[in-house]
């Protein structure tokens, strides 16, 4: 087996032979495809569902650069880092929300449709804020 040291990441040396790295990278671009469909589902169409299938392909792709950023240089991942930033503050809104209309009864509607109204507000400013993240991040695989 020939094992050499190969610079990637800044700061970052490693070992690693040929086989290991293409399996590395495949393993990175059917995730970045994965996230490629997600990012365009959204941003056909932001709601809470999409969103959520875009932070959890977004959690993945974070997830694997951090296993393998030692065999093969993992594009964007401070951008993908601040994107599921946004992507929390969208979905906890959303969630909160559901939450709330799921626990009241018919009596409380009224008096929980102003804070209702508020969780409603926070999600769709989120869902903006991730829509316009989105316009900007573009990720290839390596």
């Amino acid at each position: 087996m020939d094992l050499r040291v190969v610079p990637a990441t800044p700061g970052i040396d490693y070992i690693a032979d040929e086989r290991i790295r293409e399996w590395a990278r495949a393993l990175v671009r059917a995730d970045i495809r994965t996230f490629a469909r997600a990012r365009q589902r959204f941003l056909e169409k932001p709601n809470a569902k999409r969103l959520h299938v875009l932070r959890t392909s977004a959690r993945r792709l974070r997830s694997l650069y951090d296993d393998v950023r030692a065999i093969v240089p993992v594009p964007k991942r401070g951008a993908l880092s601040r994107l599921i930033g946004l992507t929390g503050e969208a979905r906890d809104a959303s969630a909160l929300r559901i939450a709330l209309a799921s626990a009241l009864d018919m009596r409380e509607r009224d008096a929980g449709r102003r804070y209702e109204n508020m969780l409603r507000k926070r999600e769709r400013r989120g869902l903006r804020n991730v829509y316009r993240a989105l316009l900007h991040l573009h990720i290839e695989a390596p």
